[in-house]
């Protein structure tokens, strides 16, 4: 018996030394597949087309205008590609140099500089001339432009400051920020603007941002504006895969059971559902409501008679400015689902082929001259 186990013994270590010979002798597992024909061809490949480390899993709209041009132009002159941007690069923060203006009593009139870190404001009657930095201009400028600060509270904790004083497009003018008239406060930083705590804070910096971690009072890996991939999702590996075949495999919003409820939810994260209103509220739908047009579009019947299928997209190119198509085209999506001598939708009485955006869908102008479209498509109490 005690032979045998000396046997054995002896046959797993000659086992083990081959092995090891074996390996000095042979590249790795990984170093041979490394060097495989088909891989190296495909790495050159990748090296020879494309300037983008796509070991990143952000590519960046440019790479996808590779493809995607049309898109990508179009995209390029929406709203969504100027959604956040330093003080320092933003031509609206250079609108606020040298200028004196009002932010409402108890605040009174602030005045505004800018050095090579950005914008900075300071209150006139303040003796001892401390300014304040104003970090990060947001918004599209379609409607308005307001600006934002990271700062540290008592606690060290980071909150977020929305400056009391915006931007308006409507007849290039400043005013008070939506939602801060009338507010006061008695600490030096909300003399400059509201404070925005926890996740509201990273909900400013996220739905303008296609990538974006607020660090203390810094925003790490930021890729400013929403741009392609804020709702497509990381590109990296569908550009690989579409740069080394001629008939790629689809890539629409990084999922394969996409469909009109995904889509409401991922415009809806942004521009706003129901669950961010209490009930009293999305009851009453106070004309304010018209800003969030998810919220309306949900209880229209449009909405809600169309089994699921009337989504954003019905009526809206998601890569197109929304003022870049014509009335008579949105006239034409109405039309299109409610013709005449049929019997799947109801016909206006009133007039079935023209006028549906102004009675349906009117604009609703609210503070500082900003219009927006109520998408709670109906017959308005008024008319």
């Amino acid at each position: 018996m005690g032979r045998l186990i000396l046997v054995v013994v002896a046959m797993i270590a000659i086992a083990f030394l081959a092995v090891a010979m074996l390996q000095q002798s042979s590249p790795s597992t990984s170093e041979s597949a490394s060097n495989s024909p088909s891989d190296s061809t495909d790495a050159a490949l990748e090296m020879a087309v494309s300037p983008v480390d796509l070991s990143s899993t952000f590519v960046g709209r440019q790479v996808c205008s590779e493809c995607h041009e049309d898109n990508f132009h179009m995209h390029g002159k929406s709203g969504h590609a100027s959604t956040f941007v330093s003080t320092r690069d933003s031509d609206v923060a250079k609108k606020f140099v040298g200028k004196t203006l009002d932010a409402g009593e108890p605040y009174g009139l602030l005045t505004y500089s800018m050095d090579e870190n950005g914008l900075r404001v300071a209150r006139v009657d303040d003796p001892s001339d401390q300014s304040f930095p104003l970090q990060y201009a947001l918004g599209s400028g379609h409607n308005a432009v307001t600006f934002f600060s990271l700062i540290s509270d008592a606690a060290d904790d980071t909150i977020g400051i929305e400056h009391r004083v915006s931007w308006f497009a409507s007849d290039d003018h400043f005013g008070l920020t939506p939602g801060q008239i009338g507010t006061s406060s008695t600490t030096l930083a909300n003399c400059f603007g509201n404070s925005v705590h926890d996740e509201h804070m990273r909900a400013c910096v996220d739905c303008h941002t296609t990538s974006a971690n607020i660090v203390d009072q810094n925003i790490v890996d930021l890729i400013p504006n929403v741009n392609c991939e804020k709702c497509h999702g990381p590109g990296g590996e569908h550009v690989r895969q579409a740069r080394l075949s001629n008939n790629p495999p689809p890539f629409s919003v990084g999922r394969d059971d996409w469909n009109a409820e995904s889509e409401l939810q991922l415009c809806g994260e942004c521009h706003r559902l129901p669950i961010d209103f209490p009930p009293k509220q999305l009851r009453e739908y106070p004309a304010l409501m018209a800003r969030f047009q998810p919220v309306g579009m949900l209880r229209s019947k449009c909405y809600l008679e169309s089994s699921g299928q009337f989504q954003c997209t019905t009526c809206h190119n998601p890569h197109q400015a929304s003022t870049a198509k014509s009335m008579e085209a949105y006239v034409n999506d109405c039309v299109q689902c409610h013709q005449e001598n049929t019997s799947d939708h109801v016909v206006c009485p009133v007039s079935p082929q023209e006028g549906c955006i102004e009675c349906h869908m009117p604009p609703m102008r609210f503070e500082q001259g900003m219009t927006f479209h109520d998408h709670y498509i109906r017959v308005h109490p008024e008319d």
